[in-house]
């Protein structure tokens, strides 16, 4: 199997598991109000939720990031002579590998030490299944960065991916 395939059944992949913890964590919390209101709480509601909700959220910045969809204010970048927009941009993307490259460090450093940390509710899940997705989520949206930055400033890279 050829590396470009592997990566878009990775991202197919990760889109997927981004709906369904969305969707669940919906349910669970909706589930969770009915039973509260019928004097049946689910005390391990929100905790759960609270876990898919946080996995859905750093999966899908890197969807968006993957498919250009987060917010852009480009009208000084655009007015920018077009000799300078390229290096600029590298420069950004550099800064934004620096960045996720710290939130690996120090979200695996977090994960490892909210491990003794449970949920309230949930006295055997540790806290470390939240914390996790901070370094695992920044790891998917470097690859995401690498590719962009090799899309942009090689002509040969964009057969990658393609």
């Amino acid at each position: 199997m050829k590396m470009k395939d592997f990566y878009k059944k990775m991202c197919n992949v990760e889109i997927v598991f981004a709906i369904i913890c969305l969707l669940s964590s919906v349910f669970i919390i909706v589930i969770s109000a009915v039973m509260r209101t019928i004097g049946m709480p689910i005390n391990w509601g929100l905790d759960i939720a609270l876990l898919l909700f946080t996995w859905s959220t750093f999966l899908g910045a890197d969807i968006a990031f993957r498919d250009d969809k987060f917010i852009n204010i480009d009208i000084l970048f655009l007015k920018m002579p077009k000799n300078l927009q390229k290096p600029l941009e590298l420069v950004i993307y550099i800064i934004i590998f620096i960045f996720l490259s710290a939130l690996i460090y120090l979200g695996a450093f977090l994960s490892v030490f909210t491990w003794p940390r449970t949920f309230q509710g949930i006295p055997a899940l540790s806290y470390t299944w939240i914390t996790l997705s901070v370094p695992v989520c920044s790891f998917l949206m470097i690859i995401t960065t690498v590719i962009k930055m090799f899309k942009k400033f090689n002509v040969n890279a964009k057969r990658l991916t393609e």
